[in-house]
C-alpha cells in the first residue's frame, strides 16, 4: 500500500461499530493516542509495518472485544500500559520491533486466551513476570532482544501448550535453566542463547522428546552434557558453543538420530570423540573446536556422508586424519574440514594453528 501521513481522528470517533481496522504496510505516522478506546466493538487491529510513534494509550484496555492486536514494526515507545490486561479476549498480540521500555506489566497474565505473544526487539527491562505462567493458551512466546534481567521464572513450566520459546539475546537474564521447563511436552523450539545462564544442563530436558531446536550457546553453563539427552530423537539442532561445559561427549549421543547440526565449540569438553558420532547419518555440520579432547579422530566419522562442515581445530586431537574422512571431500558434500596440522597429519584439512 502507499497511504502516508497521519490517520484522521475521525477514524476513531466516527466508526464506533467498526469490527476490523487494517492500516498495515503503509507509510502512516503520528500517534494513535486520544480516541482509540472509543472503538469498543473492534475485534481486529492491524497497524503493523508503518511509522506510527508515541505511546500505546491507556484506553487500549477499552478494546475488550479485541482478538488481534498487531502493531509490530513501528516506532511506538514508552511503557506498556497495565490496562492491556483488560483485553481478555485477545488471541494474538504482536508488538515486536518497536521501542517499548520499562517492565512488562504483571497484568499480562490476565490474557489467558493469547496464543501468540511477540514482545521481542524492544527495550523492556526488569524480570519476566511470573504471571506469564497463567497464560495457559500460549503456543508461541517471544521475548528475545530486550534488556530483561533476573532469572527465568519457574512458572513458565505451567504453559503446557507452548511450542516455541524465544528468550535469547537478553544478556542480563541469569541463574539456572528451570527444571520445570521439562513439563512443556509440546515444545519444539527452545531459544536461550546469548544470555547469562549458569549452572548445569538439566537432565530432565530429555523428557522433551518433541524438541527440534535447542539453542543454549554463549552462556555460562557448566558441568557435563547429560547422558539422558540421547533420548531426544527428534532433535535436529543442538547449540552449546561458548559455555564452560566439561567431561566427554556422552556415548548416548548415538540416540540423536535426527541431528543435523552439532555446535559444542569453545567449551572444556574432554575425552575421546565417541565412535558412535558416526551413527548420526543426518549430520551436516559439526563444530567441536576449542575443546580439550584427546586421542585420534575416529574413522567411523566417515559414515557421515551428508557432512558439509567439520571443525576439529584447537581441540587436543592428534594422529592421522582417517583417509576415509578425506574421501568425503572428493565423493560427497564435505567442503570445510579443519584440524591442527601440527598435531593431526592431514592432507585434506584447512590448517588452523
Amino acid at each position: 500500500n502507499n497511504a502516508h501521513g497521519i490517520v484522521p481522528q475521525e477514524v476513531f470517533t466516527g466508526f464506533g461499530k467498526l469490527k476490523a481496522l487494517d492500516l498495515s504496510k503503509n507509510e502512516l505516522e503520528g500517534t494513535i493516542a486520544g480516541n482509540l478506546g472509543l472503538l469498543r466493538d473492534l475485534e481486529d487491529l492491524f497497524l503493523f509495518d508503518n511509522n506510527f510513534s508515541g505511546v500505546l494509550p491507556d484506553d487500549v484496555g477499552n478494546l475488550a472485544n479485541l482478538y488481534n492486536l498487531y502493531i509490530n514494526d513501528n516506532k511506538f515507545r514508552g511503557k506498556l500500559p497495565s490496562t492491556i490486561g483488560d483485553m481478555t479476549k485477545l488471541r494474538g498480540a504482536s508488538l515486536f520491533n518497536n521501542t517499548f521500555e520499562g517492565r512488562i506489566p504483571d497484568s499480562i497474565g490476565n490474557l489467558k486466551d493469547v496464543i501468540a505473544l511477540y514482545l521481542d526487539e524492544n527495550k523492556f527491562t526488569g524480570q519476566i513476570p511470573t504471571t506469564m505462567g497463567d497464560m495457559t493458551s500460549l503456543i508461541d512466546l517471544r521475548l528475545r532482544i530486550n534488556n530483561l534481567s533476573g532469572s527465568i521464572p519457574t512458572e513458565l513450566g505451567k504453559l503446557n501448550n507452548l511450542e516455541t520459546i524465544y528468550l535469547d539475546t537478553n544478556a542480563k537474564i541469569s541463574g539456572p535453566i528451570p527444571v520445570e521447563l521439562s513439563n512443556l511436552k509440546k515444545l519444539s523450539e527452545l531459544h536461550m542463547y546469548e544470555m547469562d545462564l549458569n549452572g548445569s544442563l538439566p537432565e530432565e530436558l530429555a523428557l522433551l522428546d518433541g524438541l527440534i531446536y535447542l539453542y543454549l550457546d554463549n552462556n555460562e553453563l557448566t558441568g557435563q552434557i547429560p547422558e539422558d539427552w540421547g533420548q531426544m530423537g527428534n532433535l535436529e539442532q543442538l547449540f552449546l558453543t561458548g559455555n564452560n561445559l566439561n567431561g566427554p561427549l556422552p556415548e548416548s549421543i548415538r540416540g540423536l538420530k535426527s541431528l543435523e547440526m552439532l555446535r559444542a565449540a569453545d567449551n572444556e569438553l574432554s575425552g575421546l570423540i565417541p565412535t558412535d558420532l558416526g551413527k548420526l547419518t543426518k549430520l551436516e555440520y559439526v563444530y567441536l573446536e576449542d575443546n580439550n579432547f584427546s586421542g585420534e579422530i575416529p574413522p567411523e566419522l566417515a559414515e557421515l556422508t551428508k557432512l558439509k562442515t567439520m571443525h576439529l581445530h584447537n581441540s587436543g586431537l592428534s594422529g592421522n586424519m582417517p583417509p576415509e574422512i578425506c574421501n568425503l571431500k572428493d565423493q560427497f558434500f564435505l567442503i570445510e574440514l579443519t584440524a591442527d596440522c601440527t598435531e593431526v597429519i592431514c592432507d585434506c584439512c584447512a590448517c588452523d594453528n
